[in-house]
């Protein structure tokens, strides 16, 4: 999924007490830490192309395509209020090794695999390892990085980000499709990876070392008062962003299959990488928008990109469906990277951890309530109808959030 940030604070330096390397400009290290964060990330969407193969194998329907994949969000959910703050507590690094091994051990559970139940634990030990990693790698990257590279680093943790995310179900997919063993290569191939992630932490240079005066717990959701006007129009955005994400993830691949005559599963992949590419575009073109038109580029964006989902459902046409993955994932990308820059910079600095933290919240119940919402409807309705009142859905949620932006607006012009 999109690039997270957990550990949020307003200066990324090292503090002058730990005990990490001198600076330098590090960057064969950064780019080290940003092989390790976009390997951590092809394991979590690895299985997009590989449901078609688990339906055949085990005889389970869309609905149930849909209940394994939204368990990656609830394993998300857990590890980020779990071990959020413990990379602040104990150093980067022994953060980063925990993540590795819940991927492999999400690995180890996927070859194992002989029913839906495991597949649903596998899945929600390959969403902890994302919670636990992500955000403490993506620091860590703005950490390292020195000179040049340090205005460009939140950029590079995107890249490698978003990069994981699109390059796991093609790598899947040309598996599934010229590999032996379509259930099992990927994740030994996966396994391979995270081999060489431990080795290349293990010689990265510690950017937090440990404070032993803190210590760990859980981390608390708020929302100051300050915050709450653009908090809910962000989240109401983050919301239809990630869902449209979420979609396109979990289903794209049937959807190409059933409607639109593909059925090549490097196609289908390469469907359901659409929105993973509209998503970086996003976030890249989305930090050099104005404030005051972000939200209404994201709006408008997300709103033609679902009403091409709807003529793609209709039509049968995969182009439109493509289409609709990269103009909504550009949506979601401009409202997810100005929604969290906007928490974190109108935050008290004591509360934004935890402000940017209920903000993940929002976005990855928006990953996996609608996705199964959407599979309860197909198994009912068929899976164009219900994408189609899907994809009206999520208009409807970006008009709203337009609403409450024409409002502020006007309110912000009134005299005092």
């Amino acid at each position: 999924m999109p690039q997270q940030r957990i550990e949020t604070t307003t200066d990324m330096s090292v503090p002058a007490n730990d005990p990490v390397e001198p600076a330098s400009s590090r960057g064969p290290q950064t780019a080290a830490l940003m092989v390790v964060l976009a390997a951590v990330m092809i394991g979590t969407t690895m299985p997009t192309p590989i449901y078609a193969e688990y339906e055949r194998a085990f005889g389970f329907s869309v609905l149930t395509v849909t209940v394994v994949y939204a368990m990656y969000a609830v394993g998300v959910l857990a590890a980020l209020m779990a071990f959020g703050t413990w990379s602040d507590v104990l150093g980067r690094r022994p953060v980063l090794a925990l993540g590795i091994v819940f991927a492999a051990a999400s690995d180890a559970v996927f070859l194992l695999a002989d029913n839906t139940a495991m597949l649903l634990i596998a899945r929600i030990v390959s969403g902890m390892s994302a919670g636990v990693f992500v955000g403490t790698a993506s620091v860590a990257v703005i950490e390292m990085a020195r000179g040049r590279l340090a205005t460009r680093a939140p950029l590079l943790a995107t890249l490698a980000t978003v990069g994981g995310l699109g390059l796991g179900p093609v790598i899947a997919a040309m598996l599934v499709t010229w590999a032996p063993q379509p259930l099992r290569t990927s994740y030994w191939v996966h396994l391979g990876l995270m081999v060489l992630a431990a080795g290349l932490v293990l010689v990265v240079p510690e950017t937090r070392g440990r404070h032993r005066e803190e210590r760990l717990g859980f981390l608390p959701l708020t929302v100051p008062p300050v915050v709450r006007p653009f908090f809910i129009r962000a989240a109401l955005l983050g919301f239809a962003g990630f869902a449209v994400m979420g979609l396109f993830t979990a289903l794209a691949p049937t959807i190409a299959a059933r409607y639109t005559g593909i059925d090549s599963t490097i196609g289908q992949a390469l469907l359901a990488v659409t929105v993973m590419a509209g998503s970086l575009i996003g976030q890249i073109g989305g930090r050099r928008l104005a404030d005051e038109i972000a939200e209404a580029v994201a709006i408008a964006l997300m709103v033609v990109g679902m009403s091409l989902l709807i003529a793609a459902l209709q039509a049968g046409n995969w182009e439109l469906l493509a289409a609709a993955g990269v103009i909504g994932g550009s949506g979601q990308g401009v409202a997810f990277t100005r929604g969290l820059s906007g928490i974190a910079a109108l935050s008290p600095p004591e509360h934004r951890a935890a402000t940017t933290s209920a903000y993940f919240v929002i976005t990855y119940i928006a990953i996996s309530v609608p996705v199964v919402a959407e599979g309860v409807l197909a198994t009912a309705v068929g899976v164009r109808t219900a994408g189609t009142v899907f994809a009206g859905v999520v208009i409807v949620l970006a008009l709203v959030a337009g609403v409450l932006v024409w409002r502020e607006e006007n309110r912000e012009r009134e005299p005092a």
